[in-house]
């Protein structure tokens, strides 16, 4: 195996961990943050939630699947990143590939890019258009900043548009107001060797507020299931700030902005004319980006406001066997009004246009290797009080243009009845698309080389070279995947300390990705067989969500989730071959996690966490039990030691394996750190 990779720089951590603790120096006024521990059951669910609607609603007037992940559940769960934060949500996949590659998914489908899920910051979609998915190594934040993280179960394309098929994630961060001080944290590990963030905030005037953060870490390398270092170990820097101004509760603007660097170690498995018919290679791959985000908002009373936001993204990713840089400019328009008392109206128009660059490398290209694209959408949604108080229906759609699969129209019709207080049953019909990738239009990926002779018929028929190399090919009439949701809901409080939620759903889909086997073409030294994407794999899903709280002491709180999930998919007429079928397999049947959080004695916390994670056929990797354990000390105010240890129960084990990309897997290992923070 050849390692392309320059000698590591720790030097720079330890700069950058100098120039975090210059940041304290700065003076600020310090805010004191809500106490979540003494709020009861009751009170935490009257926190208002904006993904479902576009708009402030309460959890038992929202009529989908919607789960908030709190910062209370944020700082008690011990995750260091936040793909792990969402492994406690019901209907969920998360697992993690290697040391910066992640699988995270919803309702099933999964694999490294999830390309039914759309996920957001502050309202900045993450989605990436070249292999519609997220880079999870490139998403980060000082996670004490975090307010909350909103996910929607089932689709969101009516108000969010195409790609939010299965599921929205919306990670949404404090004000700046809600953040003055300063706060110092140190994270030290095995796994997580160091982990360093700096945040201050300062009230510029009764009015505005500004908060600026730096954060930088160094993930270790994993190794492989013979105990063979993967060379994938992982360090950023990112720094950001935010600026809030409100004016008299009624106009508000937010100006913020985040920028990163990284390098990524990963070992890329190429394709080769002499036996064995493939080499190792290990290269660091340089991560770049940047964000910059602007949003005004105007609210004229409690039914009628209108807000513009704009924003400008780039994120590059630069390695051996390719290479990718993208920029995504957004604009965005919305209103929302009451014609009468028993209605409410929503609606907006949104203008992105992308342009990104590629470099063509020994195993990936793409035709054309530069491109542009334009995207103009348009939405309504109207909520109708049937009974006040009582029973209502909510109706609306999504209507955009792209320049793949030109119009496409996502309706949705729900109805929300409240038979009396903190009890609602719901049910909605949708349809959704997810538009096709700059990949399936357009990449020429190189896999693996065989001997002819070893082909299934005809192939193994072909006459000299004695050799042949599949190529994954992109199709210029790749089209959409269409999927119709049918679900249907329960959300109450059985008793003052007891919450329930249940879910049950189906989902429809047709024109699925797919590939068939095109003509084979003599390249001399070996014939080429390409496989030609298209759309003639459908599937159906169906499933249960559980979530169930439960906090029997002011001082002790149970939380569990059980999700149970079936996939099952069907090749149209025609088809004749599929490399994405094992798709279906790689999502549990089965998912529990339970999780105890206690304060005891004085100044302490106890958390400890269970997750139970059912096989995936599609990846031969086998189910696994999970435990993780916090213990927390909070010896003076604004002081917090905390010792965390994950996967405690299994020194290591494989959580999934992905083909996409030849990405390499690893053993996750049983992970310990110790980390301090200083909030003043």
């Amino acid at each position: 195996m050849t390692d392309c990779r320059p000698p590591r720089r720790r030097h720079r951590i330890l700069l950058f961990c100098m120039l975090l603790a210059a940041l304290a120096d700065i003076p600020a006024r310090a805010a004191d943050p809500p106490d979540l521990t003494s709020l009861n059951l009751e009170e935490l669910l009257n926190v208002e939630v904006t993904s479902a609607a576009r708009r402030p609603q309460g959890i038992y007037d929202t009529a989908a699947a919607i789960y908030v992940i709190s910062q209370e559940d944020i700082r008690r769960s011990g995750a260091t990143s936040l793909p792990e934060i969402l492994r406690m949500v019901p209907g969920i996949q998360v697992a993690r590939i290697n040391s910066s590659v992640w699988a995270v998914s919803a309702r099933g489908l999964n694999d490294r890019f999830a390309n039914k899920l759309l996920v957001m910051q502050d309202g900045r979609t993450l989605y990436n258009r070249i292999f519609s998915g997220v880079y999870w190594d490139a998403q980060d934040t000082v996670l004490e900043d975090i307010e909350r993280i909103e996910v929607i179960r089932g689709p969101g394309a009516a108000i969010w548009g195409a790609n939010a098929v299965n599921g929205v994630i919306n990670i949404i961060t404090k004000s700046a107001a809600a953040t003055r001080g300063s706060l110092l944290s140190l994270t030290l590990g095995n796994e997580d060797r160091v982990i360093v963030e700096a945040r201050q905030g300062v009230a510029l005037n009764e009015n505005a507020d500004l908060r600026v953060y730096a954060k930088g870490f160094e993930r270790a390398s994993g190794s492989d299931a013979g105990g063979n270092d993967n060379s994938d170990d992982w360090r950023t820097l990112r720094g950001g700030f935010r600026f809030d101004r409100e004016q008299a509760g009624r106009r508000h603007l937010t100006l913020q902005g985040d920028i990163y660097r990284g390098s990524v170690g990963e070992t890329f498995t190429l394709a080769t004319l002499a036996p064995p018919f493939s080499t190792s290679l290990t290269d660091d791959t340089d991560i770049f980006g940047g964000n910059l985000l602007g949003r005004w908002k105007e609210i004229f009373s409690a039914t009628s406001d209108l807000s513009l936001q704009v924003f400008y993204d780039k994120a590059r990713n630069w390695d051996i066997a390719s290479g990718q840089d993208q920029q995504t400019f957004d604009i965005d328009f919305q209103h929302r009004f009451a014609p009468t008392e028993r209605q409410l109206v929503g609606w907006g128009l949104g203008y992105r246009h992308i342009w990104d660059r590629t470099k063509k490398g020994p195993v990936i290209s793409f035709t054309p290797q530069d491109e542009k694209n334009d995207l103009f959408t348009a939405f309504i949604n109207d909520q109708i009080e049937l009974i006040p108080d009582h029973l209502r229906l909510i109706a609306g759609t999504q209507i955009e243009h792209n320049d793949y699969s030109g119009f496409e129209i996502q309706p949705t019709l729900r109805l929300l009845w409240t038979p009396r207080p903190f009890y609602t049953i719901w049910g909605a019909i949708s349809r959704s698309v997810r538009t096709p990738s700059r990949a399936e239009t357009g990449i020429d990926l190189r896999q693996n080389v065989v001997p002819v002779t070893l082909l299934p018929p005809p192939l193994n028929g072909l006459p000299a070279p004695a050799l042949g190399q599949f190529s994954l090919i992109g199709n210029d009439n790749f089209d959409s995947t269409t999927a119709w949701t049918y679900e249907l809901g329960l959300r109450c409080q059985p008793a003052a300390a007891t919450y329930l939620e249940l879910v049950l759903f189906h989902t429809s889909y047709e024109g699925l990705a797919s590939v068939d086997l095109g003509t084979p073409v003599n390249e001399g030294a070996n014939w080429l067989l390409p496989m030609v994407g298209n759309n003639r794999l459908d599937a159906d899903s169906y499933g249960i969500e559980l979530a169930a709280d439960w906090m029997p002491r002011r001082w002790w709180k149970l939380q569990s989730s059980y999700t149970y999930l079936n996939v099952t998919q069907s090749l149209q007429a025609g088809a004749v071959f599929t490399g994405f079928k094992q798709r279906a397999d790689n999502s549990p049947h089965h998912q529990l996690s339970l999780r105890s959080s206690i304060d005891f004695a004085r100044n302490w916390e106890w958390d400890a966490g269970l997750r139970l994670v059912d096989n995936l056929p599609g990846s031969n990797v086998s189910g696994y039990l999970g435990i993780d354990a916090r213990l927390a000390w909070k010896p003076r105010p604004g002081w917090q030691l905390e010792l965390v240890g994950q996967n405690l129960n299994d020194p290591h084990h494989p959580e999934f394996v992905s083909e996409v990309l030849n990405t390499t897997a690893i053993e996750v290992d049983r992970s310990l750190f110790l980390r301090g923070t200083w909030i003043f």
